[in-house]
């Protein structure tokens, strides 16, 4: 299935019609969601793996929930086309917590 979509978009490609291939659309939004959800899960991965970086604690949870729900908004409405709200939302909530926790308790 996967090599026939790129020996499809590869005909495009000699054809000149790949700019307004849906299948170009497709490929470009599944690399991009799973490029973005990677980064959020190495993101996650690397905070996690090291609380010192962070100086408390609550910043240091809310540092990883950030690049959980980031990833997990590329993920699901970037890669898969979806019109979910609740990951962004989930996101902004945790980038306001990483601001509040360092407001609130300092560096």
């Amino acid at each position: 299935m996967f090599d026939d979509l790129l020996g499809e978009l590869f005909g495009e490609a000699v054809s000149r019609r790949l700019g307004n291939s849906r299948r170009a659309q497709l490929l470009a939004r599944v690399f991009f969601g799973l490029l973005g959800a990677g980064l959020g899960i190495a993101g996650a991965v690397h905070f996690a793996r090291r609380p010192d970086l962070t100086s408390n604690t609550p910043m240091w949870i809310s540092m990883i929930a950030l690049f959980v729900f980031l990833s997990s908004f590329s993920l699901f409405n970037v890669g898969l086309g979806r019109t979910w709200r609740w990951p962004g939302k989930l996101f902004l909530v945790s980038l306001v917590a990483l601001f509040m926790t360092r407001i609130l308790f300092g560096p």
